[in-house]
């Protein structure tokens, strides 16, 4: 017997003294004696004497009993604790109810064990089996029939669950003068005098902390929450088996019945649990629940790697105050940092943000102990890679994959840490697959890697046509890397089987050519997407990215898809970079089959949402923005109730309001992209194009000066970055930035088309015309490229060529779509003021694009002292 045995007995060590007369002094000498436990050894005696500085007896009393925990080895852990809650406010025990050698039904008393507030525990013998067990009763100061009560649902809650790290109950009797519960007999010392006494090597807490959070889990697919999980509630058998004792407060989670609203050890009103252990929605009078298990879990694990509490004050309330608004103390370089990030998680204050199960931080737990692993932040998925650990994904996120790395990562991971990224380029995945057919799903599966990197964190994410660029014109990584202005790249190289997609990736130090990391990943077709979540965390973490909130859960929840949907997908994507109004069409065709396939995929409807926006244009349009533009809208609206945090659907969308004049609706949802996706380069252009047509030149420069940044290469950045110059009023520097990036390809028809404009508005006419004649001819003649070089002769005064071009674009009317604001254009450059207006009319009600830029464009100043004009822009909500 424990002298903290003889304690709960007698009322305290100095009932002598009269302390078992004094009940609440007695509770006062409990309750600092605990507290002081809780600290480590060397602050214990500095918080007594504070505590008790007014009063002496008090101060006596407490350091008696710690005197005495040092003798005993820790005695205020009871190994045998089995289900007894010991209660802050112990009642007073004169002597036990049953004496050694009396029957309780088959089994024979052998000892006393302890007393708490609530009952008392006997080491026992059923005298048939031979079998030491465990029996707790009601303590005989405890009269009323709802403590009973209570005892027999706490026995009923614990007997459901049968698990080799649970303390088993056997039986559930009555003596006739009292109900009892005969339970697992634990030899064993508790996990807290464990870690008082020495802390445990990593693995071996690692090792206690999966067994604790798989008997957690196990209670809590029963519908159990243990509320008083702590280091005192949990024994380690002389095997290193840990046991879960005590759910004493254990309560079922179930729907609010007369039953169910009477199944808690605790009063109404009351706090269930230990403080130290308590999680914040407990604190603040929440109902627990099992996630409030996992804080408490955290709190065990801290304290095993530790050896502290990670929040603690000098008194409770301090104490309660930092649990509530503090973070964890930190904790030491020595302990691995993935086990950190784990303890971290359990801890978040926000019970959304920690594991939803101790099944999940049990998993990740494990895949650290076995040295396979390296989880990041988020919930706990479905992992289905080489060399993995398999885990249980959470209910609560549904299907996707956590990012675990191989060993490799462990080797390189302290090298790549210590370089400095700002800028990284993912490099095109080379097709390994032998067939060029594939070609496809490697530049798809690159652009993805890309985008999900962009969401993650506050590092500069080249874009893909860029990196693709670079790594075409350039013959060794340094030179790629100094072209991006890269700090580091990524290779690698894509098989794919009918049904099986493997990717290997290496991060390269282009300074050295070292290898910095380097893994394989292979999954089935239709966990392609959980495999790029797994390389974006990873990748996450090797680089040392600032995660962002909202981005953990957006890698958290990846879903499977269909191999026929993404390769749909992908054919779609690939299809629609070309930006013809042929090309657009067939990836219309591609993305509606992977709708047809799955209505459910996001990516799909924001990607065709995508397409229509581009079709409802004057450029590459093939019809009217009324035809178009509502499609787009509602393919982007789609996505969005699929998934919210979609950049491209919250871009497709704005980019739709915008032409719509919805002007705050537009410039919230590019702004939310960009939030979401920093590093996408597309919504950096349309937002610029957007503050461009509202005359906020300054902003709309930043933005495209961005997208430049992140997208160097671009020839659809490059070129808009030429129109916000034009039409801020700076045509010549314009003409040179486009006269660059016709060098980057010199088949670009919009970078093309824009010269012309820009050569045009510095009057360089005949320069101007022949842009115009080369657009024409390699837009295959389109209806918008011949009123663009009628108009272009109009201006240079060759009036004749114009009306020949304008004769064949006003035929190609009865045959196909021409936009009536091409036609108005034609019209003003010939000085036809009424007919212009008259065309433009028509294209304001079907809100072409180019009505956005009424106010801005130097091609309407013909118009700006016409009342008609002016009333246009006031309707568009532009004056």
């Amino acid at each position: 017997m424990t002298p903290m045995d003889e304690l709960d007995r007698s009322g305290g060590a100095s009932a002598v003294n009269g302390m078992s007369e004094d009940p609440e002094l007695w509770a006062h000498v409990k309750s600092v004696f605990l507290d002081a436990l809780d600290l480590p050894e060397h602050e214990r005696a500095a918080f007594v004497a504070r505590t008790c500085a007014a009063d002496p007896r008090l101060k006596q009393e407490v350091e008696s009993l710690l005197r005495s925990d040092e003798v005993a080895g820790g005695f205020c852990e009871i190994p045998a604790a089995s289900l007894l809650a010991t209660d802050a406010d112990s009642t007073d025990i004169a002597s036990p109810q049953l004496e050694p050698g009396a029957q309780l039904g088959p089994y024979e008393i052998l000892e006393f064990v302890a007393a708490g507030g609530m009952g008392e525990v006997y080491r026992a013998r059923h005298t048939v089996l031979s079998r030491e067990v465990a029996i707790k009763i009601v303590g005989r100061h405890i009269a009323d029939d709802p403590a009973r009560r209570r005892l027999l649902r706490e026995a009923r809650h614990a007997a459901t669950l049968a698990h080799p790290n649970i303390c088993t109950i056997y039986e559930v009797g009555d003596s006739g003068t009292g109900p009892f519960v005969v339970m697992q007999y634990i030899a064993g010392r508790p996990l807290g005098a464990l870690v008082r006494e020495r802390r445990p090597a990593v693995q071996d807490a690692l090792s206690y902390g999966v067994q604790i959070a798989d008997a957690l889990g196990h209670a809590h697919r029963h519908g159990i929450v243990h509320r008083d999980l702590k280091a005192s509630n949990v024994v380690v058998t002389d095997d290193g088996r840990a046991i879960v004792l005590d759910f004493g407060l254990a309560k079922r989670v179930e729907t609010d019945t007369a039953e169910s609203r009477d199944t808690t050890l605790t009063a109404p009103d009351t706090l269930a649990g230990t403080l130290s252990y308590m999680a914040p929605e407990v604190l603040l009078g929440r109902p627990a629940d099992v996630r409030s298990d996992v804080w408490s879990l955290g709190v065990v694990l801290y304290e095993l790697v530790t050896g502290a509490l990670p929040f603690r004050g000098q008194t409770q309330y301090e104490t309660s105050s930092a649990i509530l608004g503090d973070s964890p103390r930190p904790m030491s370089g020595r302990i691995p940092l993935l086990l950190r990030l784990v303890i971290e998680r359990c801890l978040m204050k926000d019970p959304d943000r920690r594991y939803q199960s101790a099944d999940d931080a049990k998993a990740m737990l494990e895949a650290i102990r076995r040295r396979r692993a390296w989880p990041l932040v988020g919930p706990l998925l479905v992992s289905a890679r080489r060399r993995t650990v398999y885990v249980l994904s959470s209910g609560a996120v549904g299907i996707a994959a956590v990012a675990y790395a191989g060993p490799r990562l462990y080797r390189r991971f302290a090298q790549a840490s210590a370089i400095h990224v700002s800028t990284l380029a993912v490099l095109p995945l080379e097709n390994a697959t032998g067939r060029s057919d594939a070609d496809y799903y490697a530049d798809g599966m690159t652009g993805d890697f890309i985008a999900q990197l962009g969401t993650v964190g506050d590092v500069r994410i080249i874009s893909k046509l860029s990196a693709a660029r670079a790594a075409r014109s350039e013959t060794t990584i340094q030179g790629i890397a100094k072209k991006l202005g890269a700090d580091v790249l990524i290779q690698g190289s894509l098989r794919r089987a009918t049904d099986r997609v493997a990717v290997d990736l290496r991060l390269v130090q282009p300074a050295t050519g070292a290898v910095l990391w380097s893994d394989h990943y292979e999954r089935p077709a239709g966990d392609v997407l959980a495999l790029e979540a797994d390389v974006v965390r990873t990748l996450a973490a090797v680089i040392r990215l600032n995660i962002r909130p909202e981005s953990r859960e957006q890698l958290a929840t990846v879903r499977a898809v269909s191999p026929e949907v993404y390769e749909e997908y992908l054919k779609g994507r690939y299809e629609w970079n070309s930006r013809t109004s042929s090309s657009l069409q067939r990836a219309i065709d591609h993305f509606a089959r992977a709708i047809a396939l799955d209505p459910s995929y996001a990516p799909a409807h924001a990607a065709l949402a995508d397409c229509f926006n581009q079709l409802g244009t004057v450029m590459v349009g093939s019809g009217s923005p009324t035809e178009f533009r509502p499609r787009a809208a509602a393919e982007a609206i789609k996505a969005l109730q699929l998934d919210p945090r979609s950049a491209e659907a919250h871009a497709a969308l704005g980019y739709a309001r915008h032409y719509d004049w919805q002007w705050a609706e537009a410039e919230k949802e590019f702004r939310r992209a960009v939030e979401l996706n920093p590093s996408y380069a597309l919504v950096r252009i349309w937002y610029a194009n957007l503050l461009m047509s509202r005359r906020r030149m300054g902003e709309a420069m930043r933005q495209v000066m961005i997208a430049r940044d992140l997208d160097p290469f671009s020839l659809i950045v490059n070129t808009n970055v030429a129109w916000v110059l034009d039409f801020a009023g700076r045509p010549a520097e314009a003409v040179e930035q486009l006269t660059r990036t016709l060098e980057l390809d010199s088949e670009y028809v919009q970078a093309r088309w824009r010269l012309a404009d820009a050569l045009l508005e510095t009057k360089h006419f005949d320069e101007a015309i022949a842009q115009g004649q080369r657009a024409l001819v390699e837009s295959h003649r389109s209806a918008p490229a011949l009123a663009h070089l009628a108009g272009l002769y109009a201006n240079a005064g060759a009036e004749g060529k114009a009306e020949s071009l304008f004769r064949e674009l006003r035929a190609r009317t009865r045959t196909e779509y021409v936009s009536p604001a091409a036609i108005g254009g034609v019209f003003l450059s010939l000085g036809a003021r009424d007919s212009a207006v008259y065309w433009l009319e028509k294209a304001f009600s079907e809100r072409s694009n180019v009505i956005a830029y009424l106010v801005v464009n130097p091609g309407f100043a013909a118009l700006h002292d016409d009342p008609r004009y002016h009333a246009m822009a006031v309707k568009a909500g532009l004056q």
